[in-house]
């Protein structure tokens, strides 16, 4: 029972970790003993995260160039991190972007650009780290969803961004029920708000959208990328043995009254 949450010899892959919620999530499992691969396809920023997990964390990092619209490339990530540590015990598909378009204006290339790096990025992902995996009946896969996955917006613009949400829901659930009995776990976690570049941004240019959400969130807030650190944790450790097919909301409450 002391263990519950330790990663002591776990190695995991945080794939979109250049960004702020898979910078996070890459520091949390760092913290509790794994050795961590940062995939971006932003190599500096890539480089930026495993250097604050070796330097400050003083635990093992590297970083990997990763396009997860590329096959070639997903294929490439997952030999190297065998390659590397010999096998990989967790995978974190934390990469993701939002177009914002009108439905009726919505072209096929933002389509297929969201669809491309929201869910077939995943699916490519799990694909080629899941072989290693079901070899030796271990694993843990956590993805990234949203709020908006289970619950539309009061504003337009987020069709494609809440269908492929949708999709990661579905994937996450699917995979998890045909490869539970390799002992792959298969979770996702669904934020609500969360403080990065990319909301910092719409915010500002949109205050009259940011204070629907803190109106309609019952902790009165947004949360901050390390506040999905610990959900990340306990999907990954011992702790959530017994846990797959499941949506985690980190939202504040949100998804509870809306």
């Amino acid at each position: 029972m002391d263990n519950l949450f330790r990663l002591d010899n776990r190695v995991a892959v945080v794939v979109g970790g250049g960004g702020g919620i898979g910078a996070a999530m890459g520091r949390g499992l760092a913290l509790y003993g794994a050795k961590v691969v940062i995939a971006d396809l932003n190599s500096a920023a890539a480089e930026e995260t495993a250097d604050v997990i070796k330097s400050q964390i003083n635990s093992e990092a590297v970083a990997i160039k990763c396009d997860i619209t590329n096959e070639e490339s997903v294929v490439n990530l997952a030999e190297k991190v065998v390659d590397k540590f010999g096998t990989v015990d967790i995978l974190v598909n934390a990469h993701g972007v939002n177009t914002k378009r009108s439905a009726d204006q919505f072209s096929l290339t933002d389509w297929h650009f969201l669809f491309d790096i929201n869910v077939t990025g995943i699916m490519l992902t799990c694909r080629e780290f899941g072989k290693t995996m079901i070899a030796k009946k271990y694993g843990r896969i956590i993805n990234v969803s949203s709020i908006r996955g289970v619950r539309a917006t009061l504003w337009g613009g987020n069709a494609g961004y809440c269908g492929t949400k949708g999709a990661v829901d579905m994937i996450t659930r699917a995979l998890a029920a045909e490869w539970a009995q390799y002992n792959i776990n298969v979770n996702a976690i669904a934020p609500g708000r969360i403080v990065t570049k990319m909301t910092e941004k719409a915010d500002r240019e949109k205050p009259e959208q940011y204070n629907i959400f803190i109106t309609n969130t019952p902790q009165k807030r947004v949360a901050q990328p390390d506040e999905l650190a610990g959900a990340c944790v306990f999907l990954a450790s011992p702790a959530s043995n017994f846990i797959t097919g499941q949506v985690l909301y980190v939202d504040g409450g949100l998804s509870a009254v809306v």
